[in-house]
């Protein structure tokens, strides 16, 4: 029979007083709770002006309300495999907290915690097998503490994973976290649970890369076929969404976590080669018939780079598609009202360019002929892609197969025999005729053996074939990966 543990935290008290903390070990697992330190603990609350005690299944905790501490059923929740609270104290005279202190234990798979690892600026490798960080007790369990902030505010948080009891652990305190009241209300906090003997599944470097086999759909009258193009070390990402790339000649150049790189294509891989430096991050990627690469992103100016250096730098813009004579771009952020740039003499104008039918842009395409815009219809808010010209007339529509709408589509080309695009939230590659008509699509699973990947965009290589590159969590879930596919046969 399992027993039933309980931490108790008056030990914690004194050591929050003294500074101690415990280095290089696995967090804590669950330990016996013995007779004095429960004695201790009801000192503790007896030390209190007026001490209130909220128990849940997974931990209980003593606060004193003479403190200011208050808190909304709404900000309360007591399941058997999630407990949390948000307790706050009002700033007065104001509508703001001058403190908010959240408690959350969660019986869960491990990965929210891998992910707030990364987040909070830990590294999983040094964490996991070298046991590189002090930890700090809250409440019966060694914690990682990290000082950030909070949407501007600072912010003190604790965290850690206990393994056995498959349980993430984290508090979160939003303000004055250097106040007084906020060790003390920590010192009441008891964190309860039970040892499963539960074992994670395996982190990154113990997990099985993602592989695929060259698979063939028919699609109408197209034999869509995917080849896997492996990274020679395959990229580890906790980023699903904001990933770009493009091709040229046997180079690919890659935009992922905040990284510019270059890889050399042999039309079977795609071998890292180097890494360029820049002083901004950037999420919009270009190039041009010259070979010219243009990124952009919101805040950011709008960057040239060629031949292992920056070329050019343009304030302004905002996200920028630029067309592949490398002197004019759409300038774009979320609504239809965009602007038309053009490059000469080393400055930049701009002139509107309005797309009457869209009410809000999701993307926007240029290509030698087109301007795509990936959006909401201004009337039905169909996700659908508008073809224009270059000077903003529109030129058709692309529509699912009853003229409604799409999911949301993260690249478009046109090909020999009409257009092709990459589905991100439907997870299809899909195909239109020259004049717009529908002709189908094909699931990720079917045509390149993935999971739920999300499409992040694509490139055209010099083939005429496409470059797709997408995420994809692994099959045993020790890590989400960017892979890349060959698409060809449209």
């Amino acid at each position: 029979m399992k027993n039933k543990i309980r931490f108790t935290s008056l030990l914690l008290a004194a050591l929050m007083l003294f500074g101690l903390t415990a280095c290089g070990d696995k967090p804590t697992e669950p330990k016996s709770a013995d007779g004095d330190t429960t004695a201790a603990a009801s000192d503790n609350a007896a030390e209190m002006k007026t001490p209130k005690t909220i128990e849940t299944p997974l931990w209980d905790l003593t606060y004193d309300e003479a403190d200011g501490w208050v808190y909304e059923e709404d900000d309360f929740y007591d399941d058997d495999d999630f407990c949390k609270i948000v307790l706050s104290i009002p700033k007065d005279g104001t509508d703001y907290d001058l403190i908010s202190a959240e408690i959350m234990v969660s019986i869960e798979d491990p990965y929210s915690f891998r992910d707030y690892l990364t987040s909070y600026g830990f590294d999983e490798y040094e964490y996991a097998v070298n046991n590189a960080y002090e930890l700090t007790p809250v409440g019966g369990i060694d914690c990682l503490k990290e000082e950030g902030n909070y949407w501007g505010s600072p912010c003190l948080r604790y965290l850690n994973r206990v393994e056995g009891a498959s349980a993430t652990v984290l508090m979160e305190i939003v303000g004055e976290h250097e106040d007084a009241r906020v060790e003390k209300l920590l010192s009441g906090l008891t964190i309860n649970l039970e040892d499963i003997g539960n074992e994670d599944g395996p982190w990154s470097w113990e997990g099985e890369p993602f592989s695929a086999e060259p698979r063939s759909v028919m699609v109408g009258t197209h034999t869509l076929s995917s080849q896997w193009l492996p990274f020679t070390d395959c990229i580890i990402t906790k980023e699903t969404f904001q990933h770009a790339a493009v091709a040229s000649g046997n180079q690919v150049f890659l935009l992922s976590d905040g990284a510019f790189q270059r890889y050399d294509y042999d039309g079977t891989s795609l071998k890292f080669a180097e890494d360029i430096a820049l002083s901004e991050d950037y999420e919009d990627i270009s190039i041009d018939t010259n070979g010219t690469i243009w990124l952009s992103n919101f805040m950011a100016p709008l960057i040239s780079w060629k031949d292992g250096k920056q070329t050019a730098s343009y304030d302004g813009p905002d996200h920028v598609a630029m067309h592949p004579s490398g002197t004019w771009g759409v300038s774009w952020f979320s609504d239809a009202e965009c602007e038309k740039i053009t490059l000469s003499g080393g400055g930049i104008q701009t002139q509107p360019l309005t797309f009457k039918e869209v009410d809000l842009v999701r993307r926007i395409l240029v290509d030698e002929n087109h301007i795509y815009v990936c959006g909401s219809d201004v009337n039905t808010g169909d996700q659908k892609v508008f073809i224009y010209d270059a000077q903003g007339t529109l030129q058709k529509t692309l529509t699912d197969a009853d003229g409604g709408g799409l999911g949301s589509i993260t690249f478009i080309a046109e090909t020999a025999n009409g257009y092709l695009a990459l589905d991100g939230n439907m997870r299809e590659v899909v195909l239109w005729a020259k004049d717009g008509t529908y002709i189908g699509a094909v699931d990720d699973s079917d045509l390149f053996g993935t999971s739920y990947p999300w499409f992040c965009g694509g490139a055209k290589l010099a083939d005429g074939s496409i470059l797709a590159i997408m995420t994809e969590t692994r099959a045993d879930k020790s890590a989400e990966e960017l892979v890349a596919f060959k698409l060809s046969g449209f």
